[in-house]
């Protein structure tokens, strides 16, 4: 396998090459029309795609830089950042783009629209091209940031610190001319191909999955929200791609290099490939827009016309809130289980796999969510029966959290066996299909659960860490637990903005995530990192534990408290586009 990839990169690149010159004609055509399409709107759109899609690859960039410091947690804290990034950028492109789907929609003139969301798949293209070029750069601005944040202790203070004229300069000293670092691509040299071919399909369906969404709104009007919100179910099963067999392979490799088990370059070769996966991924995403544009069709009508969503679903949507709130909070074990075992990257990697599922799960609902309000709205339903639908949803997470917190021992256990079952099969499905077919497994995993416990930790106790972020961290998960529903809500407020109101969900969630990113998520890496250095006792981690888990429980009951106001945030918001674009 460790020569397989360079031949399919080149097989593909050749396959690319003569369909383009069997369709010169129509391509001089498409280009023709391309030109013609482009207004203030399309162009802002088309650099806001190119540089989102930068901010994604550069999280390639972490990999390198953690090794470059031997700082695994804070690496990935400053990725989770650049990623964040991209989820607030995408704030702003997604509800412009609405009002051409709108506009598709409205005058049964689709044509347009798809060559419209082509030209912002070539965006990406500009993205990954150019991330791709200033990968070294990249390295060094991670590298700097691990230095910064470990000096300064706080993520806020060094982003204040940029601002600053004086601090330029250190940023301008981290421009580095393009380079693969020395990585022939026609070589692996001991690097696993398979996960690296996986990056670029898993890309391919990430380009394309809310575009895809936003064209099947527009082919099936009468059930926008659903179609709009089944782009996040198509994102996760790409995610859970990169969760599953991508990162944690990656993470692996990163762990085996700082424990000198594998030579630096092989770092250096998983970065340069998974940049040039990246850009592959979103040129062929090309052939991937029409077949999703027809599943996710498939699914709305489905979800709708099959009465998916009556009363019974309701139900099923609170159970799966439980379920996925109890599996968010294992975010806090995953910290545990990485200074029990010293595998800060796998940790990490194994936490990415929950809480990608937990993304699944929660784009699996949101569809349904969607579908309930389309047919309430469809039934003259009143809005009051609506809200208190919703309220239910939110009222399933917080029966979740306080589950995770009775389960918290349990897991713990369960991420180590986990994190040492990496170690020893190299790959996660290799481990789940080890623990599926091997009973002795089964056995090894029933004696995993303990029962409830505080793990020692006393209410005083929180006086020996910082307590800024545990506030933080209430305020965040009550915005984030309210987003999906607070903007369905809205929408069925006010059906002429449906779409857009739909969309700007990712404001909510996205201010939420940056929060995380910026304030809480840099301090319980710092702490990690820490005491896995011996700076800190490891109780320190377990103190941080139990108090983030209980405010992660404070911040879903405030949800209830703040759902009306983050709805009438959400119509303001959708005026004001409509009003400008």
């Amino acid at each position: 396998m460790d020569t397989n990839l360079p031949v399919v990169v080149l097989r593909l690149s050749v396959i690319l090459i003569n369909i383009i010159l069997k369709e010169a004609k129509s391509i001089i055509t498409f280009t023709s029309d391309i030109l013609s399409l482009f207004d203030w709107k399309l162009s802002l759109i088309f650099v806001v795609s190119a540089f989102v899609t930068l901010l994604t690859s550069a999280t390639v960039a972490s990999r390198p830089a953690a090794v470059k410091t031997g700082q695994v947690a804070m690496s990935i804290t400053i990725y989770q950042i650049f990623f964040m990034m991209t989820r607030f950028a995408n704030m702003f492109y997604l509800p412009i783009l609405a009002s051409y789907v709108d506009r598709a929609s409205n005058t049964g003139n689709t044509d347009i629209l798809l060559l419209q969301i082509r030209i912002i798949i070539i965006g990406s293209c500009f993205g990954s091209a150019i991330a791709w070029l200033l990968l070294p750069t990249l390295v060094n601005i991670f590298t700097s940031g691990i230095g910064a944040l470990d000096r300064h202790g706080s993520m806020i203070k060094v982003l204040i610190k940029t601002l600053k004229p004086s601090s330029w300069k250190n940023i301008y000293k981290a421009f580095a001319f393009p380079s693969n670092f020395g990585v022939s691509l026609l070589k692996l040299e001991g690097v696993p191909a398979n996960f690296l071919i996986f990056n670029i399909f898993a890309t391919a369906i990430w380009t394309v999955g809310v575009l895809c969404a936003m064209y099947a709104s527009a082919e099936n009007k009468d059930y926008a929200r659903t179609a709009i919100l089944l782009s996040g179910l198509v994102n996760a099963l790409a995610a859970i791609m990169f969760s599953v067999i991508v990162d944690p392979k990656a993470a692996l490799i990163t762990d085996e290099v700082i424990a000198g088990k594998r030579p630096e370059k092989h770092v250096y070769i998983v970065a340069v490939f998974l940049m040039a996966g990246n850009l592959l991924g979103a040129i062929i995403s090309q052939f991937f827009l029409l077949p999703g544009v027809k599943v996710i069709s498939w699914a709305t009508l489905n979800l709708n016309e099959g009465n998916m969503a009556e009363g019974g679903s309701l139900v099923t949507v609170v159970i799966i809130s439980i379920i996925v709130s109890i599996l968010a909070s294992t975010t806090v074990v995953s910290r545990i289980s990485a200074v029990m075992t010293r595998r800060v990257a796998t940790a990490i990697s194994i936490y990415n796999f929950f809480f990608l599922i937990t993304r699944l799960a929660q784009q699996v609902y949101a569809p349904i969510v969607g579908s309930i309000v389309d047919l309430s709205i469809k039934n003259s339903e009143s809005d009051l029966m609506i809200e208190n639908k919703l309220r239910y949803i939110i009222l399933g997470a917080s029966i979740g959290i306080a589950m995770g917190f009775i389960l918290m021992p349990t897991f713990i256990n369960i991420y180590c066996k986990a994190i040492r079952g990496m170690e020893k099969y190299g790959s996660l499905p290799s481990l789940f299909l080890n623990m599926i077919l091997k009973p002795r497994h089964w056995i090894s995993f029933i004696k995993s659960f303990a029962f409830p416990s505080f793990l020692g930790v006393k209410l005083s106790d929180v006086m020996e860490i910082p307590r800024a972020f545990l506030v933080f961290n209430i305020l965040v998960i009550s915005i984030h637990t309210v987003g999906v529903m607070a903007a369905t809500y809205a929408s069925a407020l006010m059906p002429e903005f449906a779409r857009t109101a739909t969309l700007l969900s990712s404001i909510v969630n996205g201010v939420a995530t940056i929060l995380i990113g910026i304030v809480v998520d840099p301090t319980c890496a710092l702490i990690t990192d820490q005491t896995v250095a011996g700076k800190r006792p490891e109780k320190h981690v377990k103190i941080m534990a139990i108090f983030l888990i209980t405010g992660m429980f404070l911040g879903t009951l405030l949800s209830q408290v703040i759902f009306i106001p983050c709805v009438h945030i959400i119509k303001f918001a959708s005026h004001i586009l409509t009003a400008v674009f």
